[in-house]
């Protein structure tokens, strides 16, 4: 059968917002396509330093993730998918491009997360030289991730995908501005399927939405892979 990985946001674990992740896997084991959850390295029950937590890092995970499961028996090594939720999906857009992957799903995916390519493009780099960190609703973004995103130009890395694409986000999403969108429009063309969520925030705060987001997802995934 296919299957598809499912890449959590910064800080969080393989439940996600409101478990959704869990609630997409069932949906998607029910029609026959597995879903790969996983904690990344220090997030949910892994071990590991958050300290030391990198996009590069986790886009190496993702890697290793792709690489178990095409050598898993009862998977199809060339209907592999990725999706990701926010800085998963900055990670998963561009592990995508290292790898044999069929389709891409992003939720308000976090390309602003690399966007600085040296301190004086970083609004909080006086906190981090000051405590070694900024604080991001209560999770440290150090050093070494900033610094480990001077090297990343995730558009031009990120359009090497050639696959279909998914890009849904929040039209209130402070993290994801029309300007991010137009990138993702430019990059992907019209590989892109792009759903926005009218008045809502980074986590599509709804009942309705999230039920939507679903949807829509298990939808895409089921037609493209």
């Amino acid at each position: 059968m296919p299957a598809v990985v499912l890449c959590h946001g910064f800080g969080a674990n393989r439940m996600e917002f409101g478990n959704i992740f869990v609630k997409l896997a069932r949906d998607l084991a029910a029609q026959g396509v597995a879903a790969y959850r996983f904690d990344f390295a220090a997030c949910g029950e892994s071990d590991g330093d958050f300290a030391e937590l990198t996009v590069t890092n986790q886009v190496a995970q993702v890697g290793a993730v792709l690489e178990a499961l095409a050598s898993h028996r009862a998977l199809d090594p060339d209907r592999l998918s990725l999706l990701g939720m926010s800085l998963g999906g900055l990670t998963a857009s561009l592990a995508a491009t290292e790898n044999p992957v069929r389709t891409l799903a992003l939720w308000a995916p976090a390309a602003l997360a690399v966007e600085a390519n040296e301190p004086d493009e970083v609004e909080y780099w006086p906190e981090i030289v000051e405590k070694g960190y900024d604080d991001l609703f209560g999770q440290p973004v150090t050093r070494r991730f900033t610094e480990d995103g001077f090297g990343i130009d995730s558009w031009t890395k990120a359009a090497a995908f050639t696959g279909p694409v998914l890009l849904a986000a929040g039209t209130e999403d402070e993290l994801f501005p029309d300007d991010v969108i137009d990138h993702y429009r430019e990059i992907y063309a019209d590989r892109l399927e792009l759903h926005l969520f009218e008045d809502l925030d980074h986590c599509f705060e709804t009942v309705p939405a999230r039920a939507a987001l679903v949807d829509l997802t298990a939808e895409f995934l089921l037609r493209t892979m």
